[in-house]
């Protein structure tokens, strides 16, 4: 079931600089997926692209991948950093 999410609240949680589960406790958001497809509209609203702490994992944020997209294993990055 889709829920409405108020977006001018969640615009100002956003520039209080609240991470994903704060947005989500405080606007009473039971699905990650739900915060997702409210921030989409904003960005399209507001023509810009919004970051939200928490909302992607930090494994898919400090990944790296190759040139066909596919992910590096952390174990061999790392090997990589120490030289």
């Amino acid at each position: 079931m889709e829920q409405k999410i108020a977006i001018k609240r969640l615009w100002e949680l956003i520039n209080e600089g609240k991470s994903a589960q704060e947005i989500m406790a405080e606007l009473d958001i039971s699905e990650m997926a739900t915060l997702q497809n409210a921030l989409q509209g904003l960005m399209q609203e507001k023509g810009k692209t919004i970051n939200v702490p928490g909302l992607i994992g930090k494994a898919s944020v400090n990944a790296e991948y190759t040139d066909t997209g596919k992910p590096i294993p952390s174990e061999m990055t790392e090997d990589r950093a120490k030289k």
